[in-house]
């Protein structure tokens, strides 16, 4: 006996079985089953919020030349990581290659925080030992310059040089540059006692 084109009654018998089964729950049709748990389609909405919260992190490196003069008291705005706001801790770091006085102090300051509420970072000590190619290197040379490195706080958005010598810096010779690297995350995703205040 033929059942439409199949030969076989047991086929034909499964397809019909499996059309009723469609049209007759379509509500299955939504879930997955497997092992017994059923699992809803992917939330399309769910979908886009993860999206969203991917584009609220921030991770960037910036080299930033110094050129120029800047007068006593003056400063330079190097960074404005608004609406983000640095995150993970020893995630953000300065580095530094500025003129500095003989006793290696920088004649610069590095002020952090949320704008308007800055405070000064601790660079340290200069660095003086390095090595290129296996031979010893020199990186700072007290009382012309200096090289400083960092870490950043967590829940600053601003980062400023400023001139804290008694006199107008010339930073046209010498290479003298500022490098940031911070991982920051939305503010509105970080909590109130991360945000860095005075």
């Amino acid at each position: 006996m033929k059942c439409g084109i199949f030969e076989n009654n047991k086929l034909c018998f499964g397809l019909a079985i499996m059309t009723v089964a469609a049209t007759v729950y379509p509500g299955y049709l939504g879930k997955i089953d497997l092992f017994a748990q059923t699992v809803p389609i992917v939330n399309n909405t769910a979908t886009q919020q993860h999206t969203e919260h991917t584009f609220d992190n921030l991770i960037i490196s910036e080299h930033i030349p110094l050129n120029g003069q800047l007068p006593e008291g003056d400063y330079i705005l190097l960074m404005d990581f608004t609406p983000f706001a640095t995150s993970v801790e020893g995630h953000s770091h300065i580095a530094m290659k500025v003129l500095c006085n003989v006793d290696g102090r920088p004649k610069i300051n590095i002020v952090t925080g949320v704008a308007p509420k800055l405070n000064t970072l601790n660079i340290g000590d200069p660095i003086n030992n390095g090595t290129l190619d296996g031979k010893d290197l020199d990186l700072s040379a007290e009382g012309r310059s200096c090289l400083y490195h960092a870490e950043l706080p967590i829940g600053i958005t601003d980062i400023a040089l400023i001139n804290t010598s008694n006199e107008t810096l010339n930073f046209n010779e010498g290479g003298f540059s500022v490098t940031v690297s911070a991982h920051g995350t939305a503010i509105q995703h970080i909590g109130s006692n991360q945000i860095e205040s005075p």
